[in-house]
């Protein structure tokens, strides 16, 4: 992500440095508060094998250097397995935006609808509890994370107002955020990527999040969030080879953006015919300025024919992406072998390898690290560490990159 300004202490730096030295992968399993903590109490963490204090940072929005301070350790690359961490956030069970807290499961709750609530992808709640499935157990007490958010923009909303909604600086959304061509044109249903934030106080959720129904006109001043259609691979007489979409009912234009990272105005440019682009219905024809390609690429769009023995987790590794992601771009899709499925254009989230350093994952992905450090809170842009998960955010009008 581009204009990332570093701000964080010196001391946070070689802290986390010094954690993830010790060859504790940041994406290890979930941190465990006891559920019986006293209200007001801070949140404390018993150890696992694998665990750093830079995983703790993320999951609980906290700085290294707070961690440090509150457990007066005198060596932060060594925590053991048992040892017990106190976390510098007061355990509550009050939906926060900025900071995490405890839900407990309750009859009619299912992942997708406390993501939804909590503006969070399902994902992120998933990896935060070391959930086996999607399936919730009535009254068990899940940790939700501090962070990253995703707002789905309403109504009258506006940059400005997400901003004051989340405590975030307007200028750090537009940075998140490479997909919103104007900050001040959003739409009904747009998803604003809000990342964490670190040392934040809490701030109570603004109440429940309704998800947006079907709607074909934009607002200006607020969003709509990409309601995937399945696309067809057909060309275009006259445009070699271009992806034509049927439009679905809940779909616009930003729908198209966010799927095959083309920019509106380029998609325009492709359907003349449209003599108002806020205006699609179901069944028209959409031209998407990319080429059907069966090849994989890092920064565009493909199709894959599913072969048997693949699951959606299974083909969001081998191509770097959520399976959520997938399933999202492909509704209705039954992922069985045989089928043909879209891997949208992004985003992705890579893992790190031996060797690899943030230069040369920009250079996977054709772009820059200063555009990978928005939204990854590196603290050290030249310190990564191996099995890391780098997220790599929607690029806008690049050419294909195969995969290496």
């Amino acid at each position: 992500m581009k204009n990332r300004s570093i701000l964080l202490a010196g001391a946070l730096g070689s802290l986390i440095a010094l954690a993830c030295v010790a060859a504790l992968a940041l994406n290890a399993g979930p941190a465990q508060a006891a559920p019986e903590a006293q209200a007001g109490a801070l949140i404390t963490v018993t150890v696992k094998s694998g665990d750093n204090l830079g995983k703790y940072t993320r999951i609980y929005g906290v700085s290294g250097a707070s961690l440090v301070a509150a457990n007066s350790l005198p060596n932060p690359n060594l925590i053991f397995p048992g040892q017990t961490i106190t976390i510098p956030v007061v355990r509550s069970t009050t939906p926060s935006t900025t900071t995490p807290f405890y839900h407990t499961v309750a009859a009619g709750d299912t992942l997708n609808g406390l993501a939804a609530r909590f503006e969070m992808d399902p994902s992120v709640i998933v990896n935060a509890n070391a959930l086996p499935s999607d399936v919730l157990v009535l009254g068990r007490v899940l940790l939700i994370p501090a962070g990253p958010h995703s707002h789905v923009a309403r109504a009258g909303e506006t940059l400005k107002s997400i901003a004051a909604l989340h405590a975030i600086p307007v200028a750090t959304l537009i940075s998140n955020n490479p997909g919103v061509a104007n900050p001040d044109l959003i739409f009904i249903g747009q998803p604003i990527f809000v990342p964490i934030q670190y040392n934040a106080a809490p701030l109570a959720l603004h109440g429940d999040v309704v998800v947006p129904g079907p709607t074909n006109t934009p607002v200006p001043g607020a969003s709509l969030t990409p309601v995937p259609a399945t696309p067809t691979a057909t060309p275009i007489p006259g445009a070699e080879n271009w992806i034509k979409v049927t439009v679905r009912s809940g779909e616009s234009l930003v729908t198209y953006v966010a799927r095959y990272g083309v920019s509106g105005g380029l998609i325009r440019q492709a359907n003349p015919q449209l003599v108002d682009p806020n205006l699609i219905f179901p069944g028209d024809i959409i031209n998407i300025p990319v080429n059907v390609s069966f090849t994989p690429s890092r920064t565009t769009p493909f199709f894959y024919v599913v072969q048997a023995g693949d699951t959606t987790t299974s083909i969001g590794l081998k191509f770097e992406m959520a399976a959520d992601t997938l399933i999202k771009h492909n509704p209705g899709a039954g992922f069985a072998a045989g089928s043909t499925i879209l891997v949208p254009a992004g985003p992705h989230v890579y893992r790190v390898r031996q060797g690899d350093t943030l230069a040369k994952i920009a250079a996977k992905y054709g772009t820059t690290a200063d555009f990978l450090l928005t939204g990854n809170q590196l603290p050290d842009p030249n310190a990564i560490f191996l099995n890391q998960e780098i997220f790599i955010p929607l690029q806008i009008n690049k050419t294909p990159l195969p995969y290496d």
